[in-house]
């Protein structure tokens, strides 16, 4: 591992990330933390490793997948040490549908799968693995986009609650617009509050759609954010504080646009200030406890790369930075970024300032109260850092 120490406006140096350590053998698709002892990786075909009370236990196959062998998946490490994974595959030569599986980890090994749907819409760009949030009791929220009628093809969104312990409950139907996405993704905060976003994947264009949950665990009607009928409008990504504001950015044709929600009511869309020229193909964003937000973009005309840019609850977007990190941004409930890459980016709680660590791979993170993660390739190699 090569550490910089980068002084340019706004940089910091290295924070203390541990020298990588393999798990497993294969490349990491998924990463989670609870912060507190329990971790988990998904990788390869589909296989996940664990780490409870500090010690990684011996890799386990998830799923074969059916006999087209293509698929994909997530993961998610709740509060109270059990994880769930989630993952899609094809079940022709063709794309829709697909089926969708979850098991869960709890009390030292893994559950039976669990078929959420034999009826997923997927489509060349996306396989349709339900998105997952746990929230602060440690019961998760599935949602994912099911087929109503083959032909003329029609979808809804549906959801599913529950816990390691009891089970899911009936799925809910939460968004029955009738039109096939291909895209949904979900933040869940400590308190059971979630923000679901629907959209289009690949370089498809559609309206970006929110559908939001209160405390009571009550769906929101749905809420247009993003009107349709622009052209290449997609991949909508959300992050959601505890105080219950919410921001999604997504891509447009050469741009980014961005919405806030706040005290329940969705901002009209709007272009993300900062981007010089022509926006590409990747934006992220992450929204801490207090509704503090990082957005992520990639800008390829004028001063090509990756850039930051932070909102404080209730203010403006400021000045970008540019970071030699990917767009994927994570945050802790006390205000810790840590954006993925070659190159990790960390801005502590309570700091303007972003600190940098070089690996050797690119990597993807996951951050909690008490520890950032960090899975690099080929092989599962682990690094973590201590955080807010």
């Amino acid at each position: 591992m090569t550490v910089l120490a980068l002084v340019c406006s706004g940089l910091a140096s290295a924070q203390n990330w541990t020298s990588p350590t393999v798990v497993a053998n294969g490349n990491g698709i998924a990463v989670s933390t609870n912060g507190t002892g329990t971790a988990a990786v998904m990788f390869g075909a589909l296989s996940a490793v664990v780490e409870t009370g500090g010690t990684w236990g011996a890799p386990v196959v998830l799923s074969t997948l059916g006999p087209y062998g293509s698929g994909s998946g997530n993961l998610a490490v709740a509060p109270n040490g059990d994880v769930l994974a989630v993952w899609a595959y094809r079940t022709s030569n063709t794309y829709p549908p697909d089926a969708a599986q979850a098991a869960f980890f709890t009390g030292g090994h893994w559950g039976n799968p669990i078929t959420i749907s034999n009826n997923v819409y997927a489509n060349v760009y996306s396989f349709g693995v339900p998105s997952i949030g746990f929230d602060g009791a440690s019961r998760a929220t599935l949602v994912w986009e099911e087929i109503t009628n083959p032909s003329p093809m029609t979808c809804a969104l549906k959801a599913i609650t529950g816990t390691a312990a009891s089970g899911f409950g009936p799925a809910q139907t939460i968004s029955n617009s009738g039109a096939c996405f291909g895209w949904s993704r979900i933040a869940v905060n400590q308190f059971g509050r979630a923000e679901v976003m629907e959209g289009a994947a690949g370089i498809l264009s559609a309206a970006v759609v929110a559908i939001g949950r209160e405390t009571s665990g009550i769906w929101d009607a749905p809420v247009t954010v993003g009107a349709s009928g622009v052209y290449r409008q997609r991949q909508p990504q959300v992050g959601l504080g505890n105080d219950g504001t919410a921001v999604a950015v997504w891509l447009v044709n050469g741009n980014v646009r961005y919405a806030v929600k706040s005290n329940g009511v969705w901002s009209a869309a709007a272009a993300l200030p900062g981007v010089a020229g022509t926006a590409g193909g990747a934006a992220g964003v992450a929204v801490d406890g207090n509704g503090n937000a990082v957005a992520m973009f990639e800008q390829v005309a004028i001063a090509p790369g990756n850039y930051a840019t932070y909102r404080p609850a209730g203010g403006s977007w400021q000045t970008k930075v540019p970071l030699s990190s990917d767009v994927q941004i994570v945050a802790t409930p006390a205000g810790t970024f840590v954006a993925g890459g070659t190159t990790v980016s960390t801005r502590p709680a309570g700091s303007s300032r972003w600190s940098t660590t070089t690996f050797a791979n690119p990597a993807i993170v996951n951050a909690a109260p008490g520890q950032a993660i960090a899975v690099l390739g080929p092989q599962v190699s682990v690094s973590t850092e201590a955080i807010q």
